[in-house]
């Protein structure tokens, strides 16, 4: 089989300026980073709840500047790649839906797991770039994308490892060694799974790609904003839209009203800098179609779970773990904790891009993930 093409990774690639760091190449202090990056959340959360006026005018008009930027990704297809589709059945009923591009293929298995409010589509620049390295697996959490909501009480980082087993055992042949890949919440699903399947790491699962993701203390993340407002609105509005009644038709009429808000606040929170209009807008369109039970009770779990995993599991198997330089979400620190917990993992640091950093640097993140897939079929 003919190895991974770098050149034509690369070739996808829209280089951009690095952020964060002042002529003469020394760093932005952290207190004017913390401090741009809190107007800038405050700013992009006051045109989001504006709802006429100077401040609906305001909005409208960062939306158009937004949608001027310069768009290296304009006209692409997102969404549009599809596989085999699977059914998979999670331990407690809950339908998954899964697909498989390669399916005749048995070396190797490459299984992505997407993170929070997103959909496997999210990887879509690696899922073209990486077909024909092997059987590549695909699937949507529960309550993103087209899988089915779990019940009340099932959106939690306990449930994780058990649906990721789930989807294994559903489409990859017993035989077939596996690479596990996940971004954001999809990263703590493979820490997930391999602290509860400790003895199959190294020997089923072979490697592990961590995209953009947390070992725990996401409850310290501020985004820029002074801590104590940070942790008392990640605490307070889980609950507080429960008691609203997360789902209801009030509920999703706002959310489906404010999309021009929602995509301001992607930009500046979920994105680096001069991150394509046309990525930033399929990522909002991914919140947007995300049951609104998963997405708190999933942000509830994540924020108030101190250790998501202790990563020991992870040094029995070749380990990548990519962090981003403008993570608001999560900080490259957390990249820095879980790498220095396996002792084997390679660390990588993508320049100028936030935490979608598969939507943004795709051809960075493609060409990491295809050496971490090319050392897996040398070794196996």
């Amino acid at each position: 089989m003919a190895p991974y093409d770098h050149g034509a990774a690369r070739r996808d690639a829209a280089p951009r300026p690095r952020t964060g760091v002042h002529p003469r190449g020394t760093e932005e202090p952290a207190i004017a980073r913390a401090a741009r990056t809190s107007r800038n959340v405050i700013a992009a959360a006051a045109l989001a709840g504006a709802g006429a006026g100077a401040g609906l005018a305001l909005q409208r008009r960062a939306v158009r500047r937004l949608q001027l930027r310069p768009d290296p990704y304009a006209g692409e297809p997102f969404g549009s790649l599809r596989g085999r589709p699977v059914p998979v059945r999670a331990d407690d009923g809950t339908r998954l839906y899964a697909e498989i591009d390669g399916e005749d293929r048995t070396d190797l298995a490459i299984v992505f797991s997407h993170g929070w409010t997103l959909t496997q589509d999210s990887w879509h620049f690696q899922r073209k770039a990486l077909r024909g390295l092997g059987r590549l697996v695909f699937w949507d959490q529960r309550g993103h994308g087209r899988s089915d909501g779990g019940a009340r009480d099932g959106y939690s980082l306990d449930r994780l490892a058990s649906d990721l087993a789930a989807v294994i055992d559903a489409t990859v042949p017993a035989d077939t060694p596996v690479v596990l890949v996940g971004h954001s919440m999809g990263g703590m699903t493979t820490m997930r799974y391999a602290d509860a399947n400790a003895g199959l790491i190294g020997s089923k699962i072979v490697a592990t790609g961590l995209l953009c993701t947390s070992s725990g203390g996401l409850g310290e993340v501020t985004l820029g904003l002074p801590a104590l407002v940070a942790r008392t609105t990640q605490r307070v509005l889980p609950r507080a839209l429960r008691a609203l009644g997360a789902g209801s038709a009030g509920i999703e009429k706002v959310r489906h009203l404010g999309r021009d808000g929602s995509m301001l606040i992607e930009d500046l929170i979920a994105f680096g800098p001069d991150a394509s209009p046309a990525a930033i807008a399929f990522a909002e369109q991914m919140m947007t179609e995300t049951r609104m039970d998963a997405l708190i009770d999933f942000l509830h779990s994540m924020v108030t779970t101190d250790v998501i995993s202790d990563c020991a599991a992870l040094g029995a198997a070749d380990t990548l773990v990519i962090g981003a330089e403008n993570d608001a979400l999560t900080p490259v620190e957390h990249s820095l904790k879980i790498a220095g917990c396996a002792p084997s993992a390679r660390l990588e640091i993508v320049p100028t891009a936030g935490h979608m950093a598969m939507l943004e640097r795709p051809s960075v993140v493609s060409d990491h993930l295809g050496d971490l897939i090319e050392r897996a079929r040398k070794q196996y």
